[in-house]
């Protein structure tokens, strides 16, 4: 079966499970109205000194629940009035999607079933506040699937939220501080951006130095675990201890110059061109100027799965097509090989695309890994590590890169369940524009009638195919596996 099949077959499971959760709805996960108290002493994680932060980064709690009201954002179909072009990159993306994504929906139901304890609580409520930054800061209940979100919080990551942040109070766990204006007055309020010449008929416009900086991607692209502050995911750290930094915001390359510069023509990774898209975000006649670059809004990171699964196969082309443009790898330092001895090897694999680790986000569940063959002259296989077992698990001795965390007490076993990790037991991923070289020995039998062949694949997937069944039981689809790159090299054998 072809991943176009197994997506297909995913969307139905996976929908099928997303119906489920909003039939169970209001009578399941009750109690949760004041857990999220906590979470000013958890957001943000760290800010910037203030001479290298941007000019909007102030020291302050940013926007807790009840502040505001659902009612004063504008959903993203008034935007789309004057920003079509716009809103038509952003309704297929993850972060448009980021309230509509049945795999998160499907994990994020087993958290609230699972979480138990005061801390456990606190943790899984800090995820709605980067899914649905309205839903949380206007306190809607239904953000514990409770029901229905209103429409502003069910748009997830939109234009007037991103648009709505005046300031940042750091860096992590959602540190936006937000003042949108009254949409249910009419009122448009004022909309920062990265422009110091924006005009606007409906709306004011201010320039926003946070907006042209990591520092913006920063608030939600690094996270923490609400109670110990225990690094979960951390993106925009990985960045700014990269060499994309150089420290000087206008010499660094940001995250906007990577994710907001691809189109479906050119993946704009660290190893391609990331053009200019020359052209108008408003029409002229409304006042929009015409611009040398203007930024695109697909938000392409590395998730191919969910696109596809939410009818979006543009936007999940085009995360394929920044994964395999996100690595190289070689073969090299082949020894010479003979029958009945060692064929000794290693495999090199450069991040030559992303600006921050490979894999990056939830790295304790994202699987990237090597899949290593040598075969004799007629492709018969001699050796393999990283291959599926009949349930879809990879090689537990193949090479894997991810991050493993840890519960509590004296055992520290490893977990996946988020809300009760305490520490990171082990991280082996490849730095922004680093590598990682991996030893093979591989016995070459006896009768081996002429060359070998080795073939390394990097692949990716999402998530375990042993996790995704645990949760979803006899429901669970079968993930899709990704090509990052391959190669291949034929060794003489003596």
């Amino acid at each position: 079966m072809n991943v176009r099949s197994l997506l297909l077959v995913c969307v139905c499971l996976l929908f099928a499970v997303s119906e489920l959760i909003a039939a169970e709805g209001p009578q399941k996960y009750t109690g949760w109205d004041e857990v999220h108290a906590g979470h000013k002493k958890a957001t943000p994680v760290w800010t910037l000194p203030k001479a290298t932060a941007p000019a909007n980064m102030i020291w302050d709690i940013p926007s807790m629940p009840g502040e505001l009201r659902s009612e004063q954002f504008f959903t993203p179909d008034v935007c789309a009035g004057c920003h079509e072009e716009i809103y038509n990159q952003w309704q297929g993306s993850m972060m448009g999607n980021a309230w509509k994504d049945p795999v998160f929906l499907a994990v994020y139901k087993h958290y609230l079933e699972k979480s138990k304890t005061d801390h456990e609580k606190e943790e899984t409520a800090m995820c709605s506040r980067c899914h649905t930054p309205v839903g949380y800061v206007a306190n809607e209940s239904a953000r514990y699937l409770t029901g229905k979100l209103s429409a502003p919080g069910e748009a997830g990551i939109h234009c007037d939220v991103c648009h709505s942040v005046s300031k940042s109070a750091g860096v992590g766990n959602g540190s936006f501080i937000l003042e949108p204006g009254d949409a249910g007055a009419g009122e448009g309020g004022t909309k920062y951006g990265p422009r110091d010449d924006s005009t606007s008929p409906f709306h004011g416009t201010q320039y926003s130095d946070l907006h042209t900086r990591s520092e913006l991607c920063g608030m939600c692209h690094d996270v923490a675990h609400a109670h110990n502050i225990m690094p979960i995911e951390n993106t925009y750290t990985e960045w700014r201890t990269s060499p994309y930094n150089t420290g000087d915001p206008k010499t660094s390359t940001h995250c906007q110059d990577c994710h907001m510069r691809q189109t479906p023509a050119v993946a704009a990774t660290g190893i391609t061109e990331r053009p200019d898209s020359p052209g108008f975000a408003a029409p002229e006649f409304m006042g929009g100027k015409k611009r040398d670059h203007v930024w695109q809004h697909w938000f392409i990171g590395g998730n191919a799965t969910v696109p596809e699964l939410l009818g979006n196969p543009e936007w999940a082309k085009m995360a394929q097509d920044r994964l395999a443009k996100a690595v190289t790898v070689s073969v090299q330092n082949v020894e010479p090989a003979k029958a009945a001895e060692i064929l000794r090897f290693e495999v090199r694999v450069d991040n030559v695309g992303a600006g921050h680790y490979l894999p990056t986000g939830l790295t304790y569940v994202r699987e990237m890994w090597l899949h290593v063959e040598v075969k004799d002259k007629d492709g018969k296989k001699l050796y393999e590590s990283g291959g599926l077992d009949g349930k879809g698990n990879v090689d537990p001795k193949a090479v894997m890169y991810k991050t493993v965390l840890g519960e509590g007490g004296k055992e520290r076993k490893p977990t996946f369940f988020l809300p009760t990790a305490v520490q990171v037991l082990s991280d082996k991923r490849i730095r922004p524009l680093g590598y990682s070289v991996e030893p093979y020995a591989v016995y070459l039998p006896k009768k081996v009638d002429g060359p070998v062949g080795i073939e390394v694949t990097v692949r990716y997937r999402s998530a375990p195919q042993f996790l995704i069944n645990d949760m979803l039981g006899k429901d669970a689809p079968v993930l899709p596996i990704f090509d990052m790159g391959f190669a291949k090299q034929t060794v003489k054998v003596r």
